[in-house]
């Protein structure tokens, strides 16, 4: 709806102000070359998960698409956030009642050739380390046969502080897997591969943050 979209459009506006201040973002790339902050056609963006922040500095880093993004089901509990994320594109994961509708959703939005955020790790982490991926992702990359685009971030909110993120190259699981509909041992492989190569992007930011902390400063005596 119409409606929607400028309200989506009146929260980025209004919220810009806050991101300066609060999560001023640096993006690194493992290869602009390959990809960078222009995204086009269908992906699912997968990410590690600090913070409800996340969502907000991805949804600043691609801002030109709408961000359609899986949300677990408690969120729906509080009718004002269940309305606000019907407007930011919210996608209601809910396996005890609604048992995989959040995958054929996700499909059908990608295939339609937008963008849709998903945390793996379906649990917000607070001790920097990355959790054991849900293999959920992996049936709609597949049943939608688009690629899946690692963004990795530090998690550093906070007043005056900087946000760090680094965006991957893009994962093909088709590469690894003809089958749209893998089959569990499959899934278990795929998913392997796509964790093990977050965890690897992890630990580039990591180093280039480091590395940019040993980097002389330009300012005078």
């Amino acid at each position: 709806m119409i409606y929607k979209e400028i309200l989506r459009w009146y929260g980025i506006l209004s919220g810009y102000p806050l991101y300066l201040v609060y999560f001023k973002r640096k993006t690194y790339y493992e290869d602009r070359s390959v990809q960078g902050r222009i995204l086009r056609g269908g992906a699912l963006i997968v990410s590690n998960h600090f913070h409800v922040f996340d969502y907000i500095v991805n949804a600043l880093l691609f801002p030109f698409r709408k961000l359609y993004v899986v949300l677990k089901s408690d969120i729906y509990d509080h009718k004002f956030l269940a309305w606000g994320m019907s407007i930011f594109g919210g996608i209601r994961s809910d396996r005890d009642t609604m048992g995989m509708r959040f995958i054929d959703e996700s499909v059908s939005h990608l295939r339609k050739g937008r963008l849709v955020q998903i945390f793996p790790e379906a649990y917000i982490t607070h001790d920097g380390k990355m959790r054991d991926f849900k293999t959920g992702y992996i049936m709609i990359a597949q049943r939608a046969d688009v690629p899946i685009i690692p963004v990795i971030t530090d998690g550093s909110y906070g007043l005056f502080r900087r946000t760090h993120v680094i965006i991957g190259k893009p994962i093909r699981l088709s590469d690894y897997c003809a089958s749209a509909h893998p089959n569990r041992e499959q899934i278990t492989e795929l998913n392997g591969i796509v964790q093990g190569k977050c965890l690897e992007l992890q630990q580039e930011l990591l180093r280039r943050i480091e590395e940019d902390r040993q980097k002389p400063s330009r300012k005078g005596p």
